[in-house]
């Protein structure tokens, strides 16, 4: 019995040690309450978006001769967001819902001769800009989606850590939508309709009647890029955007491409998420006009232009040998394209690069007796023929000269040495034998050797004098840097 008893007292200590260990794992209530702030703090981190109107409405009547005239007009939009955000990065998605065809733009050069993006951070503020055709008036309606992302501005607490409880790098999104809508006289528009809540989501159902063709719209070709530079004899690309019709269906075929200039051979032509794909080789030199010409079904013929310009690849003095430690300063010639570098390599190691201006090469200690690369790449592909650099070792000092001084019982002795750095591994020098007495080294003659940047190599000058002067003053002589390198030795008869 008094065993058993014994054995019980054991297994309910154990049991009791067992609760307290659960006890001491579950997280205060500190702490959930934490937790459940933080989540609610990053699910409500959202860019706030807020557009001053949700409908922009143009209103055009005909005259007696078929032109179109205002009537009223809402030109532009101007869409706020929340002023505790920095870095906002702005896009609008503008979309045809007659025809499907969709347009993104962004704040500058992706304008468009009807739609373009204006960022005003000091309004916190972005300006949605509309210019509708009037040459060609058609119903139509357009559904506009500002989109956005901006860095929180994070209100510190006391010891320097987020108040807001927001973590590091956090990038909040947000957007916005609203309509635009063509309406001629005797035409009947689309419907719009605001779902409740109204600042996110807007439907269009579209009311127009009449035939497939005169429901498209306006029909517009715009190309991506205006001007593409690029290297001679490179491949390019240029996407053609297409308004009032799908490039798949309503065109009599793929548009016309004409050359104006050197001939380039022919230029390839897609069909590729409503809009057409261009391809084709840069000339050898000099610009080309590309024109492009588009015709819908219809009869409506609408032209494109833009051009291509070769740029050279100039040739760059790089030197062939370097030495350690030491930085050389390359101009890499880089062509003004996308995606352009000037790369050192040491094999597959990286060991300098830019895509802009200056090229800073430094190599290492260990690169010494290694042969490296440069070269120039654009979209990862080399253009033009690769340099070899030699990264060598500092040379043995040299005993330049030895000249008679004005005093007949001196000489001075030149001594050129190498190093990255003139208060580095400078040269002693002594007398191996003959009449001479030791060396001294004249201070304030330490100077370049040459005139060539960076600077590798350095003169020092030393004095001898000589010691019986009843015997001729002959002398033999050797530098040492402070590496323990010995130079050839002196002979002086």
């Amino acid at each position: 019995m008094n065993d058993r008893h014994r054995r019980r007292r054991r297994v309910e200590i154990y049991f009791v040690l067992y609760l307290v260990a659960l006890v001491l794992l579950m997280p205060d209530r500190v702490d959930l309450v934490e937790a459940k702030n933080d989540t609610s703090t990053l699910a409500n981190a959202r860019l706030e978006f807020t557009p001053d109107r949700m409908r922009l409405l143009c209103k055009l009547t005909r005259d007696s001769a078929g032109g179109a005239r205002v009537m009223a007009l809402d030109s532009f939009n101007v869409i706020r967001y929340s002023a505790t955000v920095s870095d906002v990065r702005v896009s609008a998605r503008i979309e045809e819902v007659e025809t499907g065809q969709v347009l993104t733009i962004e704040p500058g050069e992706s304008s468009t001769p009807m739609f373009s993006l204006e960022h005003q951070p000091q309004r916190n503020a972005v300006v949605f800009h509309w210019h509708p055709d009037l040459a060609n008036a058609l119903t139509r309606t357009f559904r506009v989606t500002v989109l956005g992302s901006g860095s929180p501005l994070a209100h510190l607490s006391g010891d320097g850590s987020s108040a807001d409880g927001l973590p590091t790098g956090l990038r909040m999104t947000g957007s916005t939508q609203f309509v635009l809508a063509t309406v001629v006289e005797n035409e009947n528009p689309s419907t719009i309709i605001t779902l409740p809540g109204g600042r996110d989501t807007v439907i269009v159902r579209d009311t127009v009647g009449g035939n497939m063709l005169a429901s498209l719209g306006e029909f517009w070709i715009d190309p991506a890029r205006d001007k593409i530079t690029t290297v001679s004899s490179r491949e390019w690309t240029n996407r053609i955007s297409v308004g009032g019709a799908d490039p798949a269906r309503d065109l009599t075929g793929l548009p016309r491409v004409r050359i104006i200039g050197e001939n380039i051979g022919d230029v390839q032509r897609y069909t590729d998420q409503r809009t057409i794909l261009l391809k084709g080789r840069a000339p050898r030199s000099g610009t080309i006009t590309v024109e492009v010409t588009a015709q819908r079904r219809d009869g409506q013929s609408r032209t494109a232009i833009f051009t291509v310009t070769a740029q050279p690849l100039a040739v760059v003095d790089v030197p062939d040998v370097m030495y350690p430690n030491v930085e050389y300063v390359v101009d890499p010639h880089l062509p003004l394209v996308e995606n352009s570098r000037a790369i050192v390599r040491d094999g597959e190691r990286e060991v300098a690069s830019t895509n802009e201006g200056l090229l800073r090469i430094k190599p290492m200690m260990r690169d010494t007796g290694h042969t490296l690369t440069f070269e120039r790449v654009i979209d990862g592909n080399r253009e033009g023929a690769a340099q070899q650099i030699l990264v060598r070792s500092y040379s043995f000092p040299v005993i330049r000269d030895v000249k008679r001084d004005a005093d007949s019982r001196k000489k001075t002795v030149v001594v050129q040495f190498f190093s990255n750095d003139r208060s580095v591994n400078r040269p002693s020098l002594r007398v191996l034998d003959g009449n001479a007495l030791e060396p001294k080294k004249l201070s304030g003659y330490l100077r370049a050797a040459d005139s060539q940047r960076p600077t590798t190599s350095w003169l020092e000058i030393f004095e001898i004098t000589q010691g019986d002067q009843n015997r001729p003053f002959t002398f033999r002589i050797q530098a040492q840097d402070d590496r323990g390198r010995a130079s050839a030795i002196w002979v002086e008869d």
